[in-house]
């Protein structure tokens, strides 16, 4: 299915339902629901749970920029390629994307969101990428890390390290 299809059917379905809502209802906020937390390490399926998640109200409250996405699936410091050990990991690649924006500052206004299957890979993730950072590195910028509660309290001393304000959603 074309992804045109998808998101006319989704704006379609959109339409329908709210066309017999009463007027009082259209009024209410509705949160949006949170996908349920995958069973697998179906990285299509985690991305869309982390993206319920950071779309809560409570997290997107602190968003006065925008929010930026961070996710590595299972396995990711495993070359792409195991044939050729010269190739980079998904772990490796994104560090040469977070790493450096976090050396230059994080514009005030914005979320982070990290999150991964791998919850202590992740972990590592974070703490290795905030390495060095600057004390005012994410002044007015939000950390939100969604992953396991044995692995927030390193992920929130960086973080905080770097001046950001941490967030934490548990995943169970």
């Amino acid at each position: 299915m074309s992804r045109k299809l998808i998101a006319l059917s989704a704006l379609l379905a959109v339409a329908v339902s709210a066309c017999g809502k009463k007027e009082e209802e259209n009024t209410e906020a509705a949160a949006p629901a949170v996908v349920a937390v995958p069973t697998t390490d179906d990285s299509n399926a985690w991305k869309q749970y982390l993206g319920s998640v950071a779309a809560k109200p409570e997290y997107q409250e602190v968003v006065t920029d925008r929010t930026i996405p961070y996710f590595l699936p299972s396995n990711s410091k495993t070359p792409d390629n195991l044939a050729n050990t010269e190739e980079s990991s998904p772990y490796s690649r994104q560090m040469e994307v977070v790493q450096p924006a976090i050396q230059r500052t994080v514009t005030k206004g914005n979320l982070l969101v990290f999150g991964s299957p791998d919850s202590k890979t992740m972990a590592d993730f974070i703490v290795e990428a905030f390495d060095g950072a600057v004390p005012t590195a994410l002044k007015g910028s939000h950390v939100l890390f969604i992953g396991k509660s044995e692995d927030a309290e390193r992920v929130k001393a960086v973080v905080e390290a770097a001046g950001g304000g941490f967030l934490f959603e548990e995943v169970q």
